[in-house]
């Protein structure tokens, strides 16, 4: 017999959280409308709040709060974005608001909020991954490969390519589609410097020191794309060059390293031998 009860009893409250939750989504749905007279809106309202407070009364509290998915971003941060506390009432918080101010967070690219009745909340975090620095002088800022700034940094992360340039983060997506098209080539540049604010110089094994090849404004896949044939057909970049011009089409523009006092190599016609084909992607 006392087990019946106890079983009627947890069934009577497990019936009220259902109704309160019915309750509370319907009368939710009903303050959308901007049609609403201004007794009936009010009437809503503290209807609303009346459920929010007979589901608290029934220990529908927040008493769990899980994230899942983070990493780099810090504790105290994320709870502060959320601003909820132990014990308020889980249907007084607002998922949608909560999710909007967690991915306001530097580090968080997407995030779901989810009530997990009767008493948590679950947060499913996205983080953002560095892909490169961008440097301003002394300034270094972590990017990701969209484009997106996530942190200042105090010193250069030499696992990370640099970009430079004031504009160089709103064009740097473009410029990593086109370098992950050739991975073996993507994976010897150093950094990518951004030219007149219209195209790419893109540094090989080094900044300082390295080769330094000059992309062209348009068609910048079909000169990467060449330089990655000209390497495996030829290993130009093998040789002590200074830098490679692939700006124009039709030719191949190489300076090698130079004693000092030796003048430049003059730009000459590049064949087709020594070129490759073009190559669009």
């Amino acid at each position: 017999m006392r087990r019946l009860v106890e079983f009627v009893s947890v069934s009577r409250k497990a019936l009220a959280w259902t109704g309160v939750c019915l309750a509370v989504v319907g009368t939710g749905a009903a303050l959308k409308f901007t049609n609403l007279g201004t007794s009936v809106g009010t009437t809503l309202t503290n209807a609303h709040g009346s459920m929010v407070d007979t589901s608290a009364s029934l220990g529908m509290r927040l008493n769990a709060l899980t994230v899942e998915g983070r990493d780099k971003t810090p504790r105290e941060e994320l709870l502060a974005a959320l601003d909820i506390e132990r014990g308020a009432p889980i249907l007084s918080i607002d998922v949608a608001q909560a999710r909007t101010a967690v991915e306001a967070l530097p580090w968080v690219k997407t995030a779901k909020v989810e009530r997990r009745l009767p008493d948590a909340v679950h947060i499913m975090i996205e983080e953002r991954t560095p892909y490169a620095l961008w440097q301003r002088g002394k300034r270094y800022t972590l990017v990701d490969c969209d484009g997106k700034s996530i942190v200042d940094v105090p010193t250069a992360d030499q696992s990370l390519p640099l970009i430079v340039g004031p504009d160089a983060p709103a064009h740097v997506a473009d410029l990593f589609d086109v370098l992950r098209a050739e991975n073996d080539l993507a994976q010897r540049v150093r950094a990518a410097v951004r030219v007149g604010d219209r195209r790419w110089n893109i540094y090989l094994d080094s900044f300082e020191g390295g080769i330094a090849v000059r992309l062209p404004e348009e068609d910048m896949a079909g000169a990467w794309t060449r330089l990655a044939t000209l390497e495996r057909d030829h290993k130009i970049l093998e040789r002590d060059l200074d830098f490679i011009d692939l700006r124009l089409e039709d030719r191949l523009v190489v300076r090698v390293h130079k004693e000092p006092g030796q003048e430049p190599l003059p730009a000459k016609k590049k064949s087709a031998a020594s070129a490759g084909p073009k190559q669009n992607i």
